[in-house]
């Protein structure tokens, strides 16, 4: 009882290198010893191996080495059966092979560990009909391949993994490119597989073969696209948004210009009038032949209607019903000019040169307000009796120049902290523009106003800038909400 049951634990445990297998009667050699015994005589050999791939060929692998067996008869066979492979080995550049073989199960047996190489080795051609595991990152998704085959990079390899047929790439999970994989599988150095001389291809059993380590990087072509998309998005958004800001701002300072003035020509404009008539009745009704009485009410009636029309000036600058969003800045000016010198002895020439561009509404707007006040200085100062307004949109810039041929001043007798210079120089200066004003006594005026295109985008990123700096500022400032 003892024997037999010695001899049965001898059966099941005994190792593939043994010389013998007590159930068959057969001598059996180790995988790796069939090379130096090729080389002494050719016969049938008989090995003692574990089934690691079905279908045809099979692959089968000891303890020492794989081999492929070609031929095989279509038998029931399951991956981790042991078998009794007895037949012609052949020695090849695609590594050991059996050919009119026969073959036996001996017992059912569990699925061996594959080996865990590196590409780098596999494709020495060590490892060839041995199953194997490799790491690589998937740069190609072969599902609509008819071989059925993914594309693996691993280090300074490039090789094809290979399923038994369609069913077993159908059942492959969706796989990202440029994912990290881990790979179990035949190394196989046949040229078929490969498709070049050289190298290896691995030949998967089924999917549970294919294991993901990690995702594609966040950093790959398509997910920085997909970012740069997003940031494009993000700033075109916030640009759109600032722009209606600004819009909006604007309108809301012309409403605020536009209600100044109506309550200037609503009080002091009509109080300047009933001055005028009350002192043109004074006049009326003052006793005849007092010289000095009516030489002060002509005065007082003089400075009374000056002042009028100064205030009547500055309402028609304040008002800004002549350029908005549906008017261009040719126009406005033109309207400007229109009513400024309306009943004037002044003879005026105005003139657009260069092809129009269409301008941000704030920079028509400085430079609309400059023409008026230029032209305002002219009549009140300069007494011209012509008056010559130019517009020119060059390929860099846009100039505007307001010339008179009035009295004209000695700069060096300028008074440059007045509002309406200074103004003018401050408008110009935000729109990262050039004003100039030249003159000479006796011979005029000119005004020059620059404003380079370029210098319009610049604003545009600038104030963008600086709005979030400042609204940053008052974010994180001590004491601020976060």
């Amino acid at each position: 009882m003892m024997m037999s049951t010695f001899l049965l634990l001898s059966i099941l445990f005994a190792p593939p290198g043994g010389t013998a297998d007590s159930s068959a009667g057969d001598s059996y050699t180790p995988i790796s010893a069939i090379h130096s015994r090729l080389q002494q005589h050719a016969d049938q050999v008989t090995v003692r191996a574990t089934l690691t791939r079905n279908g045809n060929p099979i692959y089968i692998e000891d303890s020492t080495e794989g081999a492929a067996v070609e031929d095989v008869p279509s038998q029931d066979l399951k991956i981790g059966d042991q078998l009794l492979v007895t037949g012609w080995a052949e020695e090849s550049d695609r590594g050991l092979v059996f050919r009119r073989a026969s073959i036996r199960v001996l017992w059912p047996g569990i699925p061996m560990p594959p080996l865990a190489i590196t590409a780098d080795q596999a494709a020495l051609g060590k490892f060839a009909n041995s199953l194997i595991e490799v790491q690589g990152r998937l740069v190609g998704d072969g599902k609509s391949d008819p071989e059925n085959s993914l594309r693996i990079e691993s280090g300074n390899q490039i090789f094809l993994a290979h399923f038994d047929s369609a069913k077993g790439s159908l059942l492959l999970p969706r796989l990202e490119r440029e994912s990290l994989l881990r790979l179990r599988g035949i190394c196989s150095i046949r040229p078929e597989d490969t498709h070049y001389l050289g190298g290896f291809a691995l030949l998967l059993r089924s999917a549970e073969d294919i294991d993901t380590i990690s995702g594609a990087p966040w950093w790959s072509l398509r997910h920085l696209s997909e970012l740069t998309l997003v940031l494009l998005g993000i700033v075109w958004t916030a640009h759109v948004a600032r722009v209606r800001m600004m819009k909006a701002r604007f309108r809301a300072i012309m409403g605020e210009r536009a209600r100044v003035g109506h309550e200037m020509h609503d009080t002091l404009a009509q109080s300047f009038a009933g001055v005028a008539f009350q002192i043109q009745a004074a006049k009326n009704n003052s006793p005849q032949g007092d010289a000095v009485l009516e030489r002060h009410l002509d005065l007082a009636l003089d400075m009374v209607r000056h002042s009028h029309s100064e205030a009547h000036r500055s309402i028609v600058m304040l008002r800004p019903q002549s350029l908005d969003e549906t008017t261009d800045l040719r126009e406005a000016l033109k309207q400007s000019i229109e009513r400024m010198t309306e009943g004037c002895a002044i003879h005026v020439n105005f003139a657009v040169n260069g092809t129009q561009v269409g301008l941000p509404l704030y920079v028509e707007d400085g430079l609309y307000r400059v023409a008026q006040e230029s032209i305002a200085n002219a009549l009140r100062h300069g007494n011209p009796k012509s008056l010559q307004v130019t517009l020119d949109y060059g390929a860099r810039a846009v100039t505007l120049a307001v010339m008179d041929d009035g009295s004209g001043f000695d700069p060096a007798q300028l008074d440059r902290s007045g509002f309406g210079l200074s103004g003018m120089r401050q408008r110009i200066r935000a729109l990262h523009g050039t004003f100039t004003i030249t003159s000479q006594l006796g011979e005029g005026t000119q005004v020059r106003a620059e404003v380079p295109r370029r210098g319009v985008s610049l604003v545009r990123f600038k104030s963008v800038i600086r709005a979030y700096r400042n609204s940053y500022r008052k974010i994180w400032r001590p004491g601020g909400a976060v």
